[in-house]
């Protein structure tokens, strides 16, 4: 009897702290986005350090669309697939390189792993139930 009590002991401590764990991580990967939860889109970009060509052509793109990247309000986030950051990132993030577009709920609404998404971006975005009542409330600035 006491040895059956033992390892139901081991077996819930075993239990507890893969909890503790798991909820550890859900809350590092809401920490790093969390300040931009609803209230911004995010692109977020994951290169390696070595390739900086993804880099530079996304710059170069939200340079030229910095009018709608505001008036999406939408957020350019830019990591090196070794920052640890990366890791506390949700799903398929913290294990690729590649673009991701981010909804103001945090979920995953388009990604590509190379620089195609942008040429569809404002699209995506515009297709959004939240953007198209933002449309019909806002006047567009950017033309």
């Amino acid at each position: 009897m006491k040895v059956k009590f033992e390892f139901k002991k081991r077996k819930f401590v075993f239990y507890l702290l893969f909890t503790c764990f798991i909820g550890g991580s859900f809350v590092a990967n809401s920490t790093v986005l969390e300040k931009y939860a609803w209230s911004n889109r995010l692109l977020i970009v994951v290169t390696e350090r070595n390739e900086n060509s993804m880099e530079k052509q996304v710059r170069k793109f939200f340079n030229q669309n910095t009018c709608d990247f505001k008036e999406r309000n939408l957020k350019l986030l830019h990591f090196f697939s070794d920052d640890p950051t990366v890791l506390e990132m949700p799903g398929p993030i913290h294990s690729q390189t590649g673009m991701w577009l981010l909804g103001y709920d945090g979920t995953v609404k388009a990604q590509s792993k190379d620089v195609q998404l942008l040429n569809e971006l404002f699209e995506i975005i515009d297709t959004m139930p939240m953007r198209k009542r933002e449309m019909k409330s806002t006047p567009r600035d950017c033309i």
